[in-house]
């Protein structure tokens, strides 16, 4: 889902002053990469795909959200649908067919009160519908949630001191931009929006190139992480990100008596924080997400049609590390691990490599015991 990023461009195209005001960017304080309003960092739960020495990969908002789209289509886009049917049935086959259709019943018996009716009564109302539709797909989003990127990825990478975007292209399309120029907005809807906007999230301002520009070429907003609560889960969010491109990982876990003020960046991810990296089944969708049965089915009809989004190989945005999809234990995918180990996807020396950071001690213990069984019985 990108729906952020969809309303976004909207705006934007209409001119960078709409695109400006509808981040609100003149009505926040704007924190640069150099410093942060945050006491300390957090990272929201089922937040990254993966971290590790070279990138911290992370998700965009609205995937928790998503089953709304196909809930909307059928109580937003089916009774439209079937309104026009029945305009077209009424009003227009008639004047080209001499026949009326009412639903899925032809008659050749066609009245002046039927064409009356036809176009007096269902004629607005065909319109208001096809208006509702395109409404629904194009100015609210829900376009994004169909035969498109299943789900946003923002990359930051310590080495290159780049972010690597993929996003759909009308929502901006993919983009390679300099971590040193981004602004972070901590209240991109407002701070009137209230209930209005139902996906809060950190943003990311990349201004113009030149500031005298008035097409403003190099303007751009990224939405990242999934959605929060305000502008404090946000700024938590942030100072994570910028702690973890000033300074990297610093600590292999963080420790479990860490205050509130605690800065310091794991090396090892707790898997509560990540996300599968591709399209997960059913099940892993509910294990992540904690969904209803309705919510997991709706979601899966938009996702049904989606596909994954790769980053370009000349980008070279990995660092020599891989991609969180084929090296899920060296780059820090511990969901992805996960599902692949439960699988049996991962390879012998992956899964005791996975277990060394993080897994118990018994449970390496017992992997290698396991393994060397097996080898001496091949023996």
């Amino acid at each position: 889902m990108f729906v952020r990023e969809n309303s976004y461009r909207l705006a934007r195209r209409r001119s960078p002053e709409k695109g400006r005001a509808h981040i609100n960017l003149e009505g926040q304080k704007h924190w640069p990469t150099q410093r942060s309003g945050a006491r300390g960092v957090e990272i929201p739960s089922r937040a990254a795909y993966a971290q590790n020495d070279a990138y911290l990969e992370l998700c965009n908002p609205g995937w928790d959200l998503q089953w709304r789209a196909g809930m909307g289509n059928l109580y937003v886009v089916l009774p439209a649908l079937v309104l026009i049917w029945m305009w077209y049935g009424l009003a227009v086959h008639p004047l080209l067919f001499k026949q009326i259709i009412f639903f899925f019943a032809i008659s050749d018996r066609v009245s002046s009160t039927d064409l009356w009716l036809g176009w007096l009564l269902l004629f607005p109302l065909a319109l208001a519908s096809a208006f509702m539709i395109f409404a629904w797909f194009h100015y609210m989003g829900m376009r994004t949630c169909f035969f498109n990127f299943a789900r946003g990825r923002i990359r930051f990478n310590r080495l290159t001191r780049k972010v690597y975007v993929l996003r759909p292209d009308y929502c901006g399309g993919n983009v390679v931009l300099d971590w040193e120029r981004l602004v972070a907005l901590f209240e991109p809807e407002g701070a009137s929006a209230g209930a209005k906007q139902t996906i809060k999230a950190l943003a990311l301002y990349h201004p113009p190139f030149d500031p005298t520009d008035p097409s403003a070429k190099g303007e751009d907003c990224l939405f990242v992480g999934p959605g929060l609560s305000g502008p404090q889960e946000a700024a938590s969010l942030w100072e994570y990100i910028r702690q973890y491109m000033e300074v990297g990982p610093t600590v292999d876990h963080v420790p479990a008596d860490a205050s509130s003020t605690y800065k310091g960046i794991a090396r090892y991810l707790h898997p509560d924080y990540t996300t599968y990296c591709g399209k997960p089944n059913a099940r892993q969708y509910g294990l992540e997400q904690k969904p209803g049965f309705m919510e997991t089915s709706f979601h899966m009809i938009s996702q049904a049609t989606c596909s994954w989004p790769a980053f370009p190989k000349e980008w070279q945005s990995d660092s020599g590390m891989g991609e969180p999809e084929d090296r899920p234990v060296q780059t820090g995918a511990v969901m992805t691990a996960l599902v692949y180990r439960s699988q049996g996807k991962l390879s012998k020396a992956d899964e005791i490599e996975f277990l060394q950071h993080w897994g118990t001690a018994e449970a390496v213990q017992e992997t290698m015991s396991q393994q060397a069984n097996v080898g001496h019985t091949e023996t």
